[in-house]
């Protein structure tokens, strides 16, 4: 983290998305799926250009990217059958080894779009969510002194950011029962869009939605990482992860400003593509 963050603080910023938070998840993956760097980095680059044929809509490229997702997954999965490791230390070998509720293997296809899924929300989701919450310190320097004055009111931040900057706009579900929800019935096998981002600035829900507020009595009501069956399977990670650099950015540095127009994603994510931030080394 030091190292991929420290050129951007002493170059005085930069354009943070390419400088910084697209090359992290590339790191963070080789760790969490016991890989190389290099191997890291070309899920990173296969993950960057499927999300650029999205926000541009190029179908040819979006299928031609998604089937190279696919084959970075299955070149994982089959790496751990002919290697394996210790099924508790490594996600893939967890899923091969895992069972249903009748004692059988996992089908190979739910294990392949597990995996490619993870490459593709992990590596896609915290980069466009860190630069949001980079320019909101920028912009509130009040907030930023106050973190770095108390450490311990990172966590806490952090669950106000996922709300407020809930990187998936939301997903596509089926109905499996009728149900009335705000005065409307949903029948069932009605196709749905569940949209986290409005629920978590729903202002009969959270008050002021629209407003950071540290350390609201209900913010486990946010549903960023999604819940029930549904619930995000890498949110520990991600969580770890999201904690890890804002800790980084509040003892190395401060975020001073924003000189560049904000460049925002289209659907499925919402966070933001590019933005040119300045920042100063702290010195201790």
């Amino acid at each position: 983290m030091k190292e991929l963050l420290a050129p951007l603080v002493t170059a005085g910023g930069g354009e943070v998305c390419s400088d910084f938070t697209r090359k992290l998840p590339g790191y963070v993956f080789a760790e969490f799926f016991n890989l190389t760097v290099e191997q890291g980095m070309e899920i990173k680059d296969a993950s960057a250009v499927f999300n650029r044929a999205v926000q541009s809509g190029d179908d040819a490229l979006i299928k031609e990217t998604s089937l190279r997702l696919y084959d970075l997954a299955r070149g994982i999965i089959a790496m751990r059958k002919a290697h394996p490791l210790d099924p508790a230390e490594d996600v893939t070998c967890g899923l091969l080894a895992a069972k249903d509720a009748d004692g059988n293997p996992l089908p190979d296809d739910l294990i392949l779009g597990t995996i490619r899924q993870l490459i593709v929300v992990g590596m896609i989701a915290p980069s466009v969510l860190i630069p949001c919450i980079m320019i909101h310190l920028a912009q509130d320097q009040a907030l930023q002194e106050h973190l770095r004055r108390d450490p311990s009111l990172v966590p806490a931040a952090l669950e106000e950011f996922l709300r407020l900057y809930t990187p998936y706009r939301g997903f596509a579900r089926t109905a499996n029962r009728d149900v009335e929800i705000g005065g409307r019935l949903i029948k069932k096998d009605e196709p749905i869009a569940l949209v986290y981002s409005s629920a978590n600035r729903d202002e009969s829900v959270f008050p002021n939605p629209d407003t950071f507020i540290l350390n609201r009595p209900n913010i486990n009501q946010h549903i960023a990482f999604g819940g029930g069956p549904h619930r995000c399977v890498g949110m520990p990670l991600a969580r770890l992860m999201l904690r890890t650099v804002l800790e980084e950015l509040l003892t190395t540095s401060r975020i001073t400003g924003i000189t560049s127009d904000i460049t925002m994603t289209r659907w499925p994510e919402w966070g933001v593509l590019s933005a040119t931030i300045t920042m100063e080394p702290l010195t201790k």
